[in-house]
């Protein structure tokens, strides 16, 4: 796993480097309404809270998530609203990155599990729960899911189709297989907004949480349902004083996000006895699904 994501890492640059400088507060607004959307709108501190989620290298590796570092002042000011804002926008990047994460390994856990040896596969496979919110806690976690969906789709004969499946997954359905006694859902999804240092100390004490399964149909044109937003649409929401909660913003992607995100590995770092189905480099998925959350 840790040779996995150091190949996935050689090609990236720090992206918050090159946005070192767009920091600074456009103007002084004198509310605290204007310096929430000044701090929110400061790539560098999105695009900080990225990496440190792709640069987490679990099991062993530090959490670099830094929330307690982040100034959250309490007194009304217009500095208080500016570090709110770049507190809520390092985290929007930090789960977003866990969320591409997610996206990817659901596809490729998919890609494994919709397959004849489907059985064996899924009753030996071993999930790998780090609870800390880095990009591959998120490939973990998706690719567990997307497994199961694999199965599925495989045993009651629908078409591959992972994007289907991982919709139908985020829109609510878990689905569950008797052969094996267990379904989708029963693993600790990593929580926007959480710090994963206490999330991971809560978590290690407490069992999974399982789910209902539910019959898996196609959704054949059905919207897609995510809490996800574009920055744009947050802005507007702030002026009109309207609540943000639940809605995580999806910046356009920098050159080294891009980069780092165009390859096509030939195997899943969870399963390497088997290729890929997959043509696609992950930087075609997660694209395909940035466009889907706009629909």
């Amino acid at each position: 796993m840790k040779t996995f994501v150091k190949q996935a890492l050689l090609t990236v640059t720090i992206s918050s480097m090159a946005v070192l400088l767009a920091g600074c507060p456009p103007y002084y607004s004198g509310t605290y309404d204007g310096g929430y959307q000044d701090g929110f709108l400061t790539d560098s501190k999105y695009w900080e809270g990225y990496d440190d989620s792709y640069l987490t290298e679990p099991p062993d590796g530090p959490i670099l998530y830094r929330g307690s570092e982040i100034p959250e002042l309490n007194d009304g000011s217009y500095e208080a609203g500016y570090y709110d804002g770049l507190w809520q926008a390092y985290n929007d990047g930090y789960f977003v990155s866990y969320d591409y994460g997610f996206t990817i390994g659901f596809s490729e856990g998919y890609d494994i599990g919709y397959h004849p040896d489907w059985y064996a596969f899924l009753i030996n496979d071993e999930h790998s729960e780090y609870y800390d919110g880095s990009f591959m806690d998120g490939y973990q976690d998706g690719f567990s899911e997307g497994s199961v969906f694999g199965a599925v789709d495989y045993k009651i004969g629908l078409p591959f189709d992972w994007e289907d499946a991982m919709w139908d997954y985020r829109s609510g359905t878990d689905v569950f297989i008797d052969e094996v006694g267990f379904g989708s859902g029963e693993i600790y999804l990593y929580e926007y907004g959480t710090d994963p240092n206490a999330y991971y100390a809560k978590t290690m004490s407490v069992r999974p949480k399982t789910r209902s399964g539910s019959v898996r149909l196609p959704r054949e044109g059905a919207a897609a349902s995510s809490p996800r937003a574009s920055v744009a649409s947050v802005m507007k929401q702030l002026e009109k004083a309207e609540g943000t909660e639940e809605q995580v913003s999806y910046r356009a992607l920098t050159d080294a996000a891009r980069t780092a995100l165009n390859v096509r590995p030939e195997y899943s770092p969870r399963f390497s006895e088997r290729s890929l189905k997959l043509t696609d480099t992950w930087l075609q998925r997660i694209e395909r699904y940035r466009a889907s959350l706009t629909q």
